[in-house]
């Protein structure tokens, strides 16, 4: 069946103010949120750069470049330009993969583990003094309806 676009009126009538409300201010938050963590790492990395460190941290072998990729929600393409620079500041390293030279491993130096030392407790604190006008029930809360949303839009 040919779908064809209803009249601005009509949508105006059958749209949700409750779900354009909560849009907005998921997108705010967000957007105070990370202007905030920025600002709190800014002397030791960028939040790219943080995101890179903080995904890395948690493998002991490093992870190709399309895991993290994924993971981080970025497209290769982004992604190559930010491990070349991490890769020249000293803070990453590209590796063949043992079992398949075709695939190359990311992971920290020790210089990238020296910074995620420094820059995850800034991060982990400036997170917690942000969210810090909520109870962890509240914490709790919005977690649960944050995983619903997704689970819902996945």
């Amino acid at each position: 069946m040919k779908q064809t676009a209803a009249p601005a009126q009509d949508l105006a009538q059958a749209s949700d103010p409750a779900a354009v409300g909560a849009w907005i201010r998921i997108l705010k938050a967000h957007n105070l949120i990370f202007r905030e963590t920025r600002r709190g790492l800014a002397a030791y990395c960028t939040m790219t750069q943080f995101d890179v460190i903080a995904q890395l941290m948690r493998e002991k072998n490093g992870t190709t470049s399309a895991e993290l990729s994924r993971r981080l929600l970025v497209t290769a393409g982004n992604l190559t330009g930010v491990l070349d620079r991490m890769e020249k500041s000293g803070l990453v390293r590209r590796n063949p993969d043992k079992q398949d030279r075709r695939v190359t491993r990311v992971s920290l130096t020790d210089k990238g583990k020296e910074l995620a030392k420094t820059a995850i407790p800034i991060h982990t604190r400036d997170i917690q003094a942000l969210f810090g006008a909520l109870s962890t029930v509240e914490l709790r809360q919005i977690r649960q309806l944050l995983d619903k949303l997704i689970a819902g839009v996945e």
